[in-house]
């Protein structure tokens, strides 16, 4: 489990960055013509809303987790199922445009010298829940674009599949999902490296110095 220190640090910013992950599926979704999560009361940034039981616990205890998924109508949408990329494309476009605000705040006022590195841990701090925003957001912006049912990436291939193949597609997305999951969980167990290195290389290219995003152990768990 999760330090204390840590959680401070971390939930927050889970909790913020998946509401607004949620809630842009529901914006997109309303836009292009479905007003379900509006109806539902969905349309909104309180993170209470979008809780996971599962989800939360799960950040708790292994430091990553989900929310509950914003109901999406297919055939209310404008095009149907041709436009559910977009609502699916939001989320993770949410969550790189987090990333992006707040590494514009962290360069413009030159946060990476305030992080102060002591015996492999980093001292919590302002500049430190600044790039913790950063790199969690693009993990959590890679992590659902991997295109596993029912991630976002999934449902982007499903809705740009053509008619016959989507059928297929979603007739068979429960023993995909299961297929992704056990090979994800394979590559991350032999290979961590590969999964964190996107995530990094995203980080290093939005902050001036990369120095401490490579000396961030305490966030790496957080890739899943």
């Amino acid at each position: 489990m999760l330090s204390k220190e840590l959680l401070l640090v971390i939930l927050p910013i889970v909790l913020f960055s998946l509401s607004v992950h949620e809630y842009s599926h529901g914006y997109s979704a309303m836009l292009l013509g479905d007003k379900t999560a509006k109806k539902l009361g969905r349309l909104t940034l309180n993170p209470i809303k979008h809780l996971d039981l599962i989800g939360t616990l799960a950040i708790l205890f292994i430091g990553i987790g989900w929310a509950k998924p914003v109901p999406v109508m297919v055939e209310n949408l404008s095009r149907g199922r041709k436009s559910l990329w977009i609502v699916a494309l939001a989320g993770p476009v949410s969550n790189f445009i987090i990333a992006i605000f707040f590494a514009v705040i962290f360069n413009l006022f030159d946060m990476s010298n305030d992080i102060q590195i002591v015996k492999n841990t980093i001292e919590l701090s302002i500049p430190y829940f600044f790039l913790a925003m950063i790199f969690l957001n693009v993990a959590l912006g890679i992590f659902n674009l991997l295109p596993i049912p029912p991630l976002d990436g999934g449902n982007i291939i499903y809705s740009l599949l053509p008619d016959k193949l989507a059928d297929y597609y979603s007739r068979y997305s429960g023993r995909l999902m299961i297929l992704f999951i056990i090979l994800i969980f394979l590559l991350i167990k032999s290979y961590p490296d590969i999964v964190i290195s996107p995530v990094i290389g995203i980080v290093n290219f939005l902050i001036d110095d990369d120095s401490k995003i490579e000396s961030m152990p305490t966030l790496k768990p957080f890739l899943g």
